[in-house]
C-alpha cells in the first residue's frame, strides 16, 4: 500500500460546507474518481482519509491538505489531481498530489489573509490592537461554558495593508493538535473595542511545520 497526499483549495461556495460534509463530498469524489483506495477493516469498513487542519466553517483555503491510501504500491500518483478534477464540482480544485514527508503532528501553525469590506478605515487601529501585549478573549468550552484566554502573545506575524481601498491583515497563528487559534476570536474582541462591525473574508494561504516551512 502506499500512502498520498493530496492538496487541494476550496474557495466560494465551498466555504459554506461543514468539515463533517467535506468528508463525505471528499468520500464520494474518490470513490467517483475510481481510486484504488485502502478500506479499513472490520464490521464497518470505511475509506481511510486523513485531513491535516480541518478549515473552519465559512473560510476559503488556498492549502487544503488530505491523506489516503493507495492499494497499488505502483500507481502513478501524478495523475490523481486530473482525475479527481474531472468528478469535482466547482470550487475545489486539486494542485497536486505527492507521498507524505511530515506527520499530522508536526503541523504548527496557519498563515491567513483576512480581507476586510472597510473602505480602508480600520488599518492603524487594527495593527494597534494586534500590537498590544494582552488580548483576552471569551472562549467556548466544550460544555457549553465560557472562559478567558490570552491570545495576544500567540501571534506570531502579522502586517496589514490597503489593497483595491481596503484594509487586509495577512496574519501567522498557531495551529495543530497542540494549539489552534481561530482569528476570528481576536477579530470579535477587535470589532467589540472598536465599536462597528465589518463584514471580511478569511482565506487560509498555508499550514507550516515545526520548522515554519509549508507542510508536505
Amino acid at each position: 500500500m502506499k500512502n498520498v497526499r493530496l492538496f487541494y483549495k476550496k474557495c466560494d461556495r465551498m466555504r459554506f460546507i461543514s468539515h463533517l460534509d467535506m468528508t463525505r463530498f471528499m468520500s464520494r469524489t474518490i470513490r467517483r474518481a475510481e481510486l484504488p483506495v485502502w478500506y479499513t477493516e472490520g464490521f464497518n469498513p470505511h475509506l481511510y482519509m486523513t485531513f491535516a487542519l480541518p478549515l473552519s466553517l465559512g473560510f476559503e483555503s488556498d492549502y487544503e491538505v488530505v491523506d489516503i491510501r493507495l492499494l497499488d504500491d505502483n500507481y502513478d500518483i501524478s495523475t490523481l489531481p486530473q482525475k479527481l478534477n474531472a468528478v469535482c464540482p466547482p470550487y475545489i480544485t486539486f494542485l497536486k498530489a505527492a507521498e507524505p514527508i511530515k506527520k499530522a503532528g508536526d503541523v504548527a501553525a496557519a498563515e491567513f489573509v483576512i480581507t476586510f469590506d472597510d473602505g480602508g478605515e480600520i488599518g492603524n487601529s487594527l495593527s494597534a490592537f494586534l500590537s498590544r501585549g494582552s488580548i483576552v478573549v471569551l472562549k467556548k468550552t466544550k460544555k457549553g461554558g465560557e472562559k478567558e484566554i490570552e491570545v495576544g502573545d500567540k501571534i506570531k506575524s502579522f502586517e496589514t495593508e490597503i489593497l483595491d481601498g481596503n484594509t487586509v491583515l495577512k496574519i501567522t497563528l498557531p495551529a495543530g493538535s497542540t494549539e489552534n487559534l481561530n482569528p476570528e476570536l481576536f477579530l470579535n474582541k477587535f470589532f467589540e473595542e472598536n465599536g462597528k462591525y465589518y463584514c471580511y473574508k478569511v482565506n487560509r494561504t498555508a499550514i507550516l511545520d515545526t520548522d515554519g516551512k509549508a507542510f508536505v
